[in-house]
């Protein structure tokens, strides 16, 4: 097991959540403690969820789990786009991070399915 914050896929999930909370911060009082606080929310279940799922000899129920939430996080992320709260270069932004950590997340899960099927060495 490698350790979690070495993972490409944490390091840039972290650097989502960082980004969300630069951006909550700049929301305005009527989304920041709705909005905002579910944003921040999801993006801190993401970070777990890959710490678990590093942790975990199975994991692709983890990370079906982890796709989930990183969808959630996007819809979410969209809501504030359309509400105009995140200006478009920012949207942007968040969704290239989020299309890349979807990415690795896929290819994990691909890896993790291969790894739970394969036969057991005697």
């Amino acid at each position: 097991m490698a350790q979690y914050n070495l993972l490409p896929i944490f390091q840039r999930a972290y650097q989502l959540a960082l980004e969300t909370h630069r951006a909550v911060h700049q929301f305005p009082r009527e989304h920041k403690y709705a909005l905002g606080a579910k944003l921040k929310e999801i993006v801190a279940q993401l970070l777990d969820l890959i710490v678990e799922a590093n942790s975990r000899t199975r994991k692709s129920e983890v990370l079906e789990e982890t796709r989930v939430v990183l969808e959630r996080f996007r819809i979410h992320l969209r809501l504030a786009s359309d509400l105009k709260i995140l200006g478009l270069k920012r949207f942007e932004a968040f969704n290239r991070s989020v299309e890349e950590i979807s990415k690795q997340l896929a290819g994990w899960l691909e890896w993790s399915k291969k790894a739970e099927h394969a036969p057991a060495d005697v």
